[in-house]
């Protein structure tokens, strides 16, 4: 078991009447001992800050957990990916609102979807991760396979769309490897490059690094899970089929954090009204629930999407859940806050006794600890549970 934690400003206690610093850990704690977890990773910023990091449990049989272990991104590249097209925006390179036909006009309804409507998941692109015959049962024969972007985006064209663009709005993982496709062309330049220049080497993500395969550099996180139906080593499951290519990366629990934190936290990664675009809740009300479609549904103050984040409550989120990794970071935004912005990012792995029952979906128990510290820190700003 590893701890490294950093000691409260006094100002900042006075200021948030917090218990103890303690207390916070004590909740990490606690989650990791309720849900038997193999390993549970934490940070906790305040005002830009790191606060206290925390690193329980292993990282494989016999070897601690460290608090610079690294696991899956996942879901939190989205947001990457978003704050890209915002920049490549701000300099005049994409209009978020030109139809993408500009970049790719051999793909369909590409006349009428846009970058926005990718990037906040209204382009009514089906999501190929929902088609089980062309991607679940290929996946769980075989998940060392590499998906290439083009196999990805043949298998959502292959199902029928379910609403034009811009008419609903739909969880889909296609959406985001066409809009990879349409910044690499619109720039000429890959999407690790991309990566690099305009997101890692600016908030200096020295932890973080993009792979289109299975790598993962030591030290390594490993995760476990029965999804399969039998209990396996699932670190080196490949996650080409996540994201799009060049934005398939492996991190820290301080990158996490520091990113989130630095993006959608306070301007100056992004101008004023660029991180408007990102967490602003437009769509509220906006959405219809879809026969075939369990992710379609109306948008609201407890669940809604903004440009590569999810908005819940006052917080701003990513969730990411796959091949036995979770993790979530939420940002409280300063101007949403008395107390000035927060940032809580966690990382959890499996043991066979984390979930009840491994035929039904693991739950994100990285989610719910950041909700529970999140309740303890700003009470008057409640993370709604999904």
């Amino acid at each position: 078991m590893g701890c490294v934690g950093a000691s409260w400003p006094i100002a900042q206690a006075q200021e948030l009447d917090l218990r103890s610093l303690e207390e916070i850990r004590s909740i990490a704690s606690a989650q990791f001992e309720k849900h038997h977890l193999n390993s549970l990773l934490l940070q906790v910023r305040i005002n830009g800050k790191e606060v206290t990091s925390l690193a329980l449990g292993e990282a494989m049989t016999g070897v601690p957990a460290k608090i610079d272990g690294r696991f899956r991104n996942g879901a939190v590249a989205l947001t990457y990916i978003a704050a890209l097209a915002l920049r490549l925006a701000e300099e005049g390179i994409v209009d978020l609102d030109m139809p993408i036909s500009r970049w790719l006009p051999d793909l369909p309804a590409s006349g009428e979807a846009t970058i926005r409507m990718l990037a906040n998941m209204t382009a009514g692109y089906p999501d190929h991760v929902a088609n089980d015959e062309k991607f679940v049962k290929p996946f769980i024969a075989d998940p060392f396979r590499t998906w290439k972007p083009q196999d990805l985006i043949a298998v959502s064209l292959s199902q029928a769309r379910r609403f034009a663009p811009g008419e609903n709005w739909d969880y889909s993982h296609s959406g985001y490897v066409i809009l990879g496709q349409v910044l690499e062309v619109a720039t000429g330049k890959p999407m690790h490059r991309l990566m690099d220049e305009y997101i890692l080497t600016p908030l200096k993500l020295g932890g973080t690094y993009g792979f289109d395969n299975a790598t993962i550099p030591e030290p390594a996180i490993h995760a476990f899970t029965a999804e399969r139906g039998v209990w396996e080593d699932a670190t080196y499951w490949n996650p080409s089929w996540t994201l799009p290519a060049g934005a398939i990366q492996v991190t820290t629990i301080d990158d996490m954090a520091r990113s989130f934190d630095t993006i959608v936290g306070s301007p100056g990664f992004l101008s004023a009204q660029s991180r408007k675009q990102m967490i602003e809740p437009r769509l509220i009300g906006f959405g219809v629930p879809l026969e075939g479609c369990p992710t379609c549904h109306s948008l609201t103050k407890r669940f809604n999407y903004g440009l590569g984040a999810m908005l819940r409550g006052d917080w701003v989120f990513q969730t990411p859940l796959f091949g036995g990794y979770a993790s979530a970071v939420g940002t409280l935004p300063q101007e949403r806050s008395k107390i000035g912005r927060i940032t809580i990012a966690v990382a959890v792995t499996f043991t066979r006794d984390s979930v009840a029952d491994w035929n039904e979906r693991a739950p994100n128990l990285a989610d719910a600890t950041v909700s529970l510290i999140a309740a303890k820190l700003a009470p008057e700003h409640p993370v709604p549970f999904l």
